[in-house]
């Protein structure tokens, strides 16, 4: 009986071990038909990379790999004057200031949800925060704009925040949402004509780990090996191969992370983590990051130009290879006729001098050419001129850069069509920056994904209650807390428009012409003194405010006292400023007018009759 039930364990674990290593063969076989599939992709990727780094004698020959173009003689010049480099340099400086704030959508008009949906916002503003995100966006910008997609990976980090307790004689943290910037080199779809991400079936995370890092993560010990790289995303020793013209990453491993998209089968979805051979992870995908407690992919894709029917969008940098390739083709043959011209070119009669000498020490000032009697002495060949060809055909490519890119130099601009006034200078920004709003509104559409992933997230893994701190318009400290019921009761959304579309100074002048007009004039035509307060705000001159967040203030204290006026009543105080007591009570009293019993009615309205009465009386008194 004994010997029966070891064989039947035996058994158990050769099964196991079948299983385990069938998955692992499945798993490093479709990440490597996969990257097969891809390859074609990459090249062109590593091609723009190089063109813009100011490489851009090389191309992708037949057997799809990259290599280097030489001179067709040795006297041709291989300079290479870099136009894509400022092109792309000045998109990722304009779409850097895309920076735009999440709000939250309270389920009503309730002053509870409307509170809370404050605290939404200012949680996600604080774990934005903590994971530098602009900076991430800039990574990823860069990735979009260099390969036309970057990515982002939302995911739960147990290891993160602050410490809670301790467990086995080691620290538990509360968690924290950690997002970081992932290349395209490392996202592998099943299908590279979806355009969507989450339509597909199955999305491959690869990327090299330094071995340690994969025992210490997930605490399998695997062979480490040279590991060929083109992003780092991970620490290590890392040298270049220059034969491959690669970098490579030392004692290190890919780790290939395969999500599988749930199915009616497989409701709650696969995660399969593999390397070295080994099977590291193999589960239910983690994270409940979608809508109605979906599980979806933890990625969010941004593309620099979307590409109808392809999962991979297109750089701006394809389009400018052959026009930079022509203009340096074109500047190159212009200095190699100035060279001509300057050195000029001599016929020589076979065996009349020592061309040899001619060839090595050239025509210096001054010397003497000496030729044999009787034979035809050395000359000079006529040349022409530069052609006007040549300044025609690079003015042609410069303006094709423009086109093409949508950058243009606005003062060449100006030179060119004599525009000088401030509204025609203005109306130009502008019609370039419309030139760039369907790459800006992608990059802008991704913070409103990352934080609904980023809210789901912590609705999945937020136990107990949180406190967030913030400053306020008056840099005065607040404290507000929320649990995951607070998050999962508000839906992200993103206020106003592109930045690219109304500059800083756009603003504030569009507040003065507000000012003017007297739209933010009271009835009697006068400028409140809380609208004044938050105009000096707006416009970055909260200091000359003389009553220093006052009305601020006020309205802070209106609202605490709805409560208590609301069940025991209160006195009006000698302090309070009537005409914004009166605002704040009256809004209260609309937006709770329906659960508001009889008598808390009457406090309320006896409450703001007072306000206006003696509001009244100051009145009066100052006009006698």
């Amino acid at each position: 009986m004994q010997n029966k039930a070891k064989r039947t364990l035996k058994s158990k674990r050769s099964e196991e071990q079948k299983f385990v290593e069938e998955i692992v063969n499945q798993t490093q076989q479709d990440f490597e038909a996969r990257r097969q599939q891809r390859l074609a992709l990459e090249r062109q990727w590593e091609l723009n990379v190089n063109f813009l780094t100011g490489n851009q004698y090389c191309d992708v020959n037949g057997r799809g790999e990259i290599y280097e173009q030489d001179k067709r003689f040795f006297w041709q010049t291989h300079r290479v004057f870099n136009h894509i480099a400022p092109v792309v340099e000045t998109r990722l400086a304009k779409f850097s200031r895309i920076t735009p704030t999440v709000f939250v959508h309270p389920r009503s008009d309730d002053d509870k949800q409307v509170e809370n949906a404050l605290a939404a916002e200012k949680f996600i503003e604080g774990v934005f925060k903590r994971n530098d995100l602009e900076k991430v966006v800039r990574k990823v910008t860069t990735w979009s704009e260099c390969c036309g997609t970057g990515f982002y990976k939302i995911v739960w980090d147990n290891s993160a925040g602050s410490i809670v307790g301790e467990l086995d004689g080691q620290d538990v943290y509360e968690g924290d949402v950690k997002i970081l910037a992932v290349s395209p080199f490392e996202i592998f779809p099943d299908n590279l004509f979806t355009e969507d991400m989450q339509n597909c079936s199955s999305i491959i995370h690869a990327r090299a780990m330094p071995v340690k890092a994969v025992k210490e993560k997930y605490g399998v010990a695997v062979a480490g090996e040279d590991v060929g790289v083109f992003d780092l995303t991970e620490s290590g020793k890392m040298s270049f191969n220059q034969e491959t013209n690669t970098a490579v990453l030392k004692d290190s491993v890919v780790v290939i992370e395969k999500y599988v998209k749930p199915t009616e089968e497989c409701p709650l979805g696969k995660l399969i983590t593999v390397a070295g051979g080994k099977l590291l992870y193999y589960g239910d995908m983690p994270y409940v990051n979608g809508e109605n407690g979906q599980r979806i992919y933890p990625f969010v894709k941004q593309e620099s130009l979307v590409t109808p029917g392809s999962f991979f969008g297109m750089s701006i940098i394809e389009r400018l290879i052959p026009v930079q390739r022509a203009y340096n083709a074109v500047k190159n043959r212009k200095h190699e006729f100035l060279n001509r011209l300057s050195t000029g070119v001599m016929t020589v009669e076979d065996g009349s001098i020592d061309t040899d000498d001619l060839a090595e020490e050239g025509l210096s000032p001054g010397k003497v050419l000496v030729y044999r009697q009787g034979s035809q002495p050395p000359e000079m060949m006529n040349d022409s001129s530069l052609p006007s060809d040549f300044n025609e055909e690079e003015e042609k490519l410069l303006s094709e850069f423009i086109v093409i890119s949508g950058v243009p130099d606005i003062s060449s601009t100006t030179t060119n069509t004599n525009l000088r006034s401030g509204s025609a200078l203005e109306l130009l920004v502008e019609q370039d920056n419309e030139r760039l709003m369907y790459s800006a509104e992608n990059v802008r559409n991704s913070f409103l994904k990352i934080a609904c992933q980023t809210v789901k997230l912590y609705v999945q893994h937020l136990s107990g209650i949180r406190a967030v701190k913030y400053l306020d318009e008056n840099e005065k400290t607040k404290i507000v807390y929320l649990d995951k019921n607070t998050l999962d009761l508000g839906e992200p959304y993103l206020d106003g428009e592109n930045e690219l579309l109304t500059s800083g100074s756009q603003k504030r002048e569009m507040l003065f012409r507000l000012y003017e007009s007297g739209l933010l004039s009271d009835e009697q035509g006068e400028l409140r003194p809380s609208i004044k307060e938050k105009l000096l705000n707006l416009l970055g001159y909260k200091d000359l405010d003389y009553r220093k967040g006052l009305s601020r203030l006020q309205e802070e204290k209106a609202k605490e006292e709805n409560e208590i006026i609301r069940k025991h009543g209160l006195d009006v105080e000698e302090i309070d400023d009537d005409a914004i007591h009166v605002d704040e009570h009256t809004r209260y009293i609309l937006s709770e007018y329906k659960s508001l019993k009889k008598e808390e009615k009457q406090r309320l309205l006896a409450h703001v009759s007072a306000h206006k009465n003696r509001n009244a009386n100051k009145e009066k008194i100052m006009g006698e």
